[in-house]
């Protein structure tokens, strides 16, 4: 009998069939966007939140910033300090994980790893991550884009090295459900709270920070389309209460 997946667990083979395949290419295009929207000499302490192997974490501290990864998952941990590579990691649940004040420069949550929670715990991440960073320091937020999945729902088959996984995704309440089935019969299941540009907006000035970036391809200067499932979102943490402008 088919056991019933838990919700939002990456198991092992979503990493065998979908972590391994991912390139330098990719990654280093991902860090090269996440250092021009937070430069080294600005915002050289980093928390990478849910940051799995530590690939970005790597990446960053190649390039000399300071960078501590966070994630929940004791095996990844586990590989990410074998591999070594200068971060330092964190075995801690994102649920309840809350960086000290002000503590770093920079927060990113990379891979669509924002999102899996309810309306209510996905705002109380976001503000921990706000609380956590300086004033004037940065959320790098890498999501999907709920524009993209209104008009792509349904089946589809990745071909991957491992066998065939086949998709299956709708949107329903603003929210992403994915199945994934794979060729030995095992299975995931994962959902995602959507967030529109206008939605994120709201949600980060009502804990203090302002959408200062929002774009697409990992280009600030390329708007979100609904031709590309992935948007990016570069929070700002205000220096002091927003001041409303009375008309």
């Amino acid at each position: 009998m088919r056991t019933q997946p838990e919700v939002n667990a990456y198991s092992n083979r979503w990493f065998e069939f979908f972590h391994v395949g991912i390139t330098e290419t990719r990654t280093a295009q991902e860090v090269d966007f996440v250092c021009a929207c937070a430069p080294l000499f600005s915002f050289r302490k980093v928390v990478d939140v849910c940051c799995g192997m530590g690939r970005h974490a790597r990446a960053l501290s190649s390039r000399g910033y300071s960078v501590t990864g966070v994630e929940r998952d004791a095996a990844a941990v586990a590989k990410s300090r074998l591999l070594g590579g200068g971060p330092s990691y964190i075995q801690a649940d994102v649920c309840d994980y809350q960086p000290d004040a002000c503590a770093y420069d920079l927060a990113i949550v990379m891979s669509q790893s924002f999102g899996h929670f309810d309306t209510a715990l996905n705002r109380d991440l976001l503000r921990r991550l706000a609380t956590g960073v300086r004033r004037g320091g940065r959320v790098v937020l890498d999501l999907w884009n709920p524009d993209f999945f209104a008009t792509h729902q349904g089946e589809r088959n990745f071909e991957l090295p491992g066998g065939i996984v086949r998709e299956t995704k709708h949107v329903e309440n603003g929210r992403l459900f994915v199945h994934l089935d794979y060729p030995d019969e095992g299975a995931d299941d994962f959902v995602w709270q959507l967030f529109p540009p206008a939605e994120m907006t709201s949600l980060a000035d009502s804990i203090g920070l302002d959408l200062i970036v929002s774009c697409t391809e990992f280009d600030a200067s390329t708007k979100p389309t609904p031709a590309k499932p992935r948007l990016q979102f570069v929070l700002e943490r205000r220096d002091g209460p927003k001041v409303k402008v009375e008309g």
